[in-house]
């Protein structure tokens, strides 16, 4: 009992002490950040940039609340609490959202976020995704990073993360769960219960998305120089494709995705227009001919091969056509 007791007075302190700063309140579908006194809400399903901003006006013990040209926002500070809006200013307050997940930490305000719960509110946290590499954040536990890890690989139900003590399967729906377990697979194993994903590449933003471990850019001739950064592309069936990697992200629209030959081999051909095209020849190897990106790159190491045959299936049948 009075562990319990300390236990709550810890996370009691912990709330306080962080909500000064910086915070992360997840919803279904979207997300608060604090900053300061400001925030921002997003909605990534809906829009990539902000979907309202808000100054902080006043607080008490159980919420934070925000003005903004269109409403005012009741934003708990405990997970239990739901969110409130006052659509016309009136102090009629309705609730809008079941709150998920309270982080009363959170330096990157864009995400893409991993949210996960635990049988205790202390080890609850989230991760970030950034073009091949992850941090996890414990709030409850340490004002800072918790854990740094590399993407290596992914399917379609899951990124595979790994760091120099644990393995981590991140889902790419809160359908599954968390999987962690240490690298001498002799160790504990175990899991969260994902709470919430705000990351349109492993959603519904886009249909396909292939990440690749190596990237390589051409030379001089057929010679490529190896640059020490993964790589991914991502795009839907409406003409929106993105290409990602190290610190460049670009997105463009494609006219068509149809099958074409690549050096005499069948491969899938994204056409940008006529001298930009993305050329994914095989489930391993990418080549991207973008003047953006001012040089021929290649990329290998695609472990989304289940996506790519059916893809590449879908082509035979019918090309992708943008009118």
């Amino acid at each position: 009992m009075k562990k319990s007791i300390l236990l709550s007075l810890l996370l009691s302190f912990a709330v306080a002490a962080f909500a000064q700063t910086t915070a992360l309140v997840a919803y279904e579908g979207g997300y608060f950040v604090k900053n300061g006194k400001k925030w921002k809400e997003y909605r990534p399903q809906d829009k990539t940039e902000a979907w309202n901003e808000y100054k902080q006006y006043k607080e008490n013990d159980i919420f934070y609340f925000l003005d903004s040209k269109r409403c005012r926002v009741a934003i708990p500070k405990l997970a239990c609490d739901k969110i409130f809006v006052d659509r016309k200013k009136n102090e009629n307050w309705e609730v809008v959202y079941n709150t998920i997940s309270v982080y009363p930490f959170c330096p990157n305000g864009d995400g893409p976020f991993y949210c996960y719960t635990t049988t205790s509110t202390e080890y609850d946290g989230y991760f970030v995704r950034n073009n091949g590499k992850w941090q996890e954040y414990r709030p409850n536990m340490k004002r800072g990073l918790w854990a740094e890890f590399d993407e290596v690989g992914e399917d379609d139900d899951y990124f595979y993360l790994k760091s120099e003590h644990n393995t981590v399967q991140v889902p790419k729906s809160i359908d599954n769960r968390f999987i962690i377990k240490k690298n001498d697979n002799k160790s504990w194993r175990g899991g969260y219960t994902a709470a919430a994903i705000y990351d349109t590449a492993a959603n519904s933003g886009h249909n396909y998305r292939f990440s690749y471990q190596k990237t390589f850019v051409a030379n001089r001739g057929n010679s490529y120089k190896q640059k020490n950064i993964s790589g991914n592309i991502s795009f839907d069936t409406n003409g929106s494709v993105e290409i990602a990697f190290g610190n460049k992200k670009i997105s463009a629209v494609y006219s068509s995705i149809k099958l074409d030959r690549y050096d005499g081999d069948l491969a899938i051909r994204i056409s940008i227009d006529k001298k930009n095209n993305i050329w994914i020849t095989s489930q391993d190897q990418c080549i991207i001919e973008c003047k953006e990106i001012g040089e021929k790159t290649m990329m290998l190491g695609c472990s989304n091969t289940k996506a790519y045959k059916e893809l590449k299936e879908k082509l035979r049948i019918r090309p992708i056509v943008i009118k």
